[in-house]
């Protein structure tokens, strides 16, 4: 376990699908040859299968290229550029069988579920949760006690390619040893390593290592334009993070039941529209079934939407609220305290190389 753990909390309320924060991290951290079909974070739509598909029912098993994550997408470029104006319009073909594309990260965008006039669905950024007992470096460290990971990484000290770092509980992935058994795929119950066939690795979000070890928030959080996006220490008493998840409990982890730890946070989504009653009349009842937000936070869901109502009407009664205070974010860098969200002055490494870096660095500080 290490010595502090970093953690980030999305208030599920302020989320409107703008995937401003898969765009943000795409362009800077998805910018290394392979990745054109990877994704660090991505924004869901619920109640979808989200992605890859089906993601939380697929057990322990490597989600498909094609089937799942709906393989690489190629464009007719060529064709609408030497096409007379309007002649041709862009289209996608998966670029493993030349077909159409039938599945994406986003497939599913602002799909929801229920019948009208009380249709439902809401918003959900994932990532890797950056677990506190994350199976997929016990699955790695088993797969290099039998033999695996990459010939040069063998009997110099190595013993898996995922570490969970010291000093803040970040996991990444060390490229240079990673022999893409994708037993971490596998074990990950939330589905988040991807293959980059180019690179010949597994990766996935690392909190922006790289920009953390320079007291910078990750692009994610720091881009969100609806402020709806935490960032800090857990143990950190007056961190905004450490108030939502430990002090008032309304930040709660995703799918608690797969056991892992996870310390990505969500605070549930509780100012919702009514649904209405077969006379048209508004029963004051939120639409999104009450079971099926349980289902994706757990038991902790009940306790934490009692909190959030109280707190509401006290501030809709004019009383202070400091809870409130915190999901509003009066001044959006306190919400990443003690990081900095102005933009460097000097260029950061991140992606494949910088991951290298980082292990080779902290090779010290593993746990």
């Amino acid at each position: 376990m290490s010595q502090r753990q970093l953690a980030m909390v999305i208030n599920l309320d302020k989320c409107i699908g703008c995937q401003t924060c898969t765009v943000a991290c795409s362009t800077h951290r998805l910018n290394h040859p392979g990745t054109e079909m990877l994704r660090y974070i991505w924004c869901e739509t619920k109640p979808g299968e989200g992605w890859p598909k089906g993601w939380m029912e697929l057990g322990r098993k490597v989600p498909d290229r094609v089937r799942d994550y709906g393989g690489t997408w190629n464009f007719n470029w060529e064709e609408v550029y030497t096409s007379p104006v309007g002649a041709k319009y862009l289209h996608p073909v998966t670029k493993e069988t030349g077909e159409p594309v039938k599945w994406g990260p986003i497939w599913e965008e602002d799909q929801g579920a229920g019948e009208w006039p009380n249709g439902y669905f809401f918003y959900m950024p994932r990532l890797c949760n950056h677990c506190t007992d994350a199976p997929c470096i016990a699955v790695c460290q088993d797969h290099f006690a039998r033999g695996g990971g990459m010939p040069s990484s063998q009997g110099n000290g190595h013993k898996n390619s995922l570490h969970k770092r010291e000093a803040d509980g970040i996991v990444t992935i060390d490229p240079g040893s990673c022999d893409e058994c994708g037993l971490c795929a596998a074990e990950c119950p939330y589905k988040i390593p991807m293959e980059n066939i180019v690179a010949g690795t597994y990766e996935m979000c690392d909190f922006c290592a790289g920009r953390v070890e320079n007291q910078y928030a990750p692009v994610c959080a720091k881009s969100c334009p609806a402020r709806g996006m935490y960032f800090g220490y857990l143990d950190d008493k007056e961190s905004f993070v450490a108030k939502l998840v430990n002090e008032y409990k309304v930040a709660l982890p995703l799918r608690p039941d797969f056991n892992t730890g996870p310390n990505v946070y969500y605070i549930p989504p509780f100012i919702r529209p009514t649904t209405f009653a077969a006379d048209n009349k508004p029963t004051g009842q939120a639409d999104i079934p009450v079971d099926l937000l349980r289902k994706y936070f757990g038991p902790g869901l009940d306790q934490a939407m009692v909190t959030l109502k109280e707190h509401r009407a006290r501030a809709e009664r004019g009383e202070k609220s400091e809870l409130m205070d915190l999901l509003i974010i009066y001044k959006w860098s306190d919400a990443f305290t003690p990081f900095k969200v102005e933009a460097p002055t000097e260029p950061i490494e991140q992606g494949v190389e910088a991951g290298k870096q980082g292990v080779e660095a902290g090779e010290g500080r593993q746990s």
